[in-house]
């Protein structure tokens, strides 16, 4: 309990939140004009888990951000009232039985979260931030045939029981409510986009111009200088020219209808208001660039969340969920109230999807772009972002990246997807495929063993026994 004044239109507010010890000493010193309301405050037993997603109440105990914003209704109490008449005096007249209304205690709120996995994200999510210090560093983890989000951390974060560091920079959760430029992690959207509408195939050639290509007398370029690489390859590879000519070849028009079925443009609809729909314009504002740099993620703005729901569509056979936070709701008279989110959406044939994971299990092998996102013994579909943040209008000059990587394992039958991403590591690597990469592995191998799923890789069947496992 803390203790704090009891305000009337008459009196003055002397002191808030004093502790009980405190208050017992003032109230004996018995001084003229003062007196105590006992009240109570919300402690959160874990302190800074899951704290961005939980959000928090202020001191009247109404939630400010959140799930005890979404759900304040819900986890309100419902407090007790006796209905009575009354003389001119204010007395009550007791004619019969008075009405009342009973006390009942606010519902119970189930989240899809499984804490076991959220302690492991936030702990090697913790370790990358170490390693690399970046501005910000965010993970999430669903479930791509139903959408439930399994974990979602962020850093910096805050601890809701400390209220010195309350800062909106630390209690946002940017995951919902900002956004990115995915950089490369869009070449798998754009792409399947192609196959689906039968532009293109996985073996579809195309010349990669040795690493420099001109298109509306302004040059893209490659990492490397690759010269005729296929469909399969270009993802393996992430080719920025092979995507560009992917998106040239395949339209505006289509490209644009791709970007939106996988969610882009729109808010997720997980619920929380402060959601952005991201940046998605339509065609008739796009410029001669824009068919050629969307598909390779510049120029278009999403949020991590909506980057994760489209990937569970690739995980899903072409199957988008809706992504969501909350299982169940159980009232107190043990009434279970279920939360059905909205039905599949369908945003790409079985047989493309199953093309597209291909090619993305060669990136996490040997000669891809993510081979420190493998696990032993199971196979791993992905794909590296390394975005160049947009500053004051332009991609040059600044130097800070956001490296990302996002994927799915196994990849024959997935049982999450998970993104990683750092925003501006300043140790001078900023490749996704060396700072984001190797968490998604140590966060997918320590989330296959704890949920128990059997190696799908015959010739990696060795698993480590020794290993210990993690507890919140």
């Amino acid at each position: 309990l803390q203790r704090r004044f009891n305000s009337h239109a008459d009196e003055v507010v002397v002191k808030n939140g004093v502790d009980n010890a405190d208050a017992a000493r003032l109230s004996a010193l018995k001084l003229p004009g003062i007196r105590f309301l006992d009240s109570q405050r919300r402690v959160y037993p874990k302190d800074e888990m899951l704290a961005n997603v939980l959000g928090f109440v202020n001191i009247d105990y109404q939630g400010v951000y959140g799930i005890e914003s979404l759900c304040n209704e819900s986890l309100s109490p419902n407090h007790g009232e006796i209905t009575y008449e009354h003389d001119r005096q204010g007395r009550p007249l007791h004619r019969g039985t008075l009405p009342q209304q009973q006390v009942l205690d606010g519902k119970s709120v189930y989240l899809t979260i499984e804490e076991p996995i959220q302690y492991i994200v936030e702990k090697e999510l913790r370790a990358m931030v170490e390693e690399f210090v970046p501005e910000r560093a965010c993970a999430i983890m669903a479930n791509p045939r139903t959408g439930a989000i399994m974990a979602m951390a962020q850093w910096p974060t805050y601890n809701p029981n400390d209220r010195t560091e309350m800062a909106p920079s630390r209690w946002r959760n940017h995951m919902v409510s900002d956004v990115y430029d995915p950089g490369s992690t869009m070449k798998c959207i754009a792409i399947a986009g192609a196959i689906d509408y039968g532009v293109v195939d996985l073996e579809t050639e195309f010349d990669c111009e040795h690493g420099l290509w001109y298109y509306c007398r302004t040059p893209l370029r490659d990492s490397h200088g690759y010269g005729i690489l296929n469909v399969s390859d270009i993802i393996c590879k992430s080719s920025n020219i092979g995507t560009a000519k992917i998106g040239v070849i395949m339209g505006k028009n289509r490209l644009f209808q791709t970007l939106r079925r996988f969610g882009f443009g729109k808010p997720t609809g997980i619920g929380f208001d402060d959601e952005s729909a991201g940046l998605l314009r339509r065609p008739a504002k796009w410029d001669c660039l824009s068919v050629t740099r969307f598909p390779i993620g510049q120029g278009v703005s999403v949020t991590p969340l909506q980057m994760t729901q489209a990937y569970c569509a690739l995980a899903n056979n072409g199957e988008m969920p809706q992504l969501h936070l909350i299982d169940r709701i159980i009232s107190s008279d043990a009434k279970v109230e279920a939360v059905v989110p909205p039905p599949h959406r369908l945003v790409l044939r079985g047989n493309t999807a199953s093309k597209i994971v291909s090619a993305m299990v060669r990136v996490t092998q040997p000669g891809g772009t993510a081979r420190k996102a493998a696990v032993p013994g199971h196979s791993v579909a992905g794909k590296t972002g390394t975005s160049q943040k947009l500053v004051n209008g332009s991609y040059s000059g600044h130097g800070k990246f956001i490296a990302s990587f996002i994927g799915f394992a196994p990849a024959s039958d997935p049982a999450f997807v998970l993104l990683v991403i750092a925003d501006s590591p300043s140790t001078g690597t900023y490749y996704g495929g060396t700072v984001a990469a190797p968490t998604f592995s140590r966060i997918a191998e320590q989330t296959l063993r704890y949920l128990a799923v059997p190696p799908d890789l015959a010739d990696q069947m060795a698993v480590n026994a020794t290993t210990s496992w993690p507890h919140p």
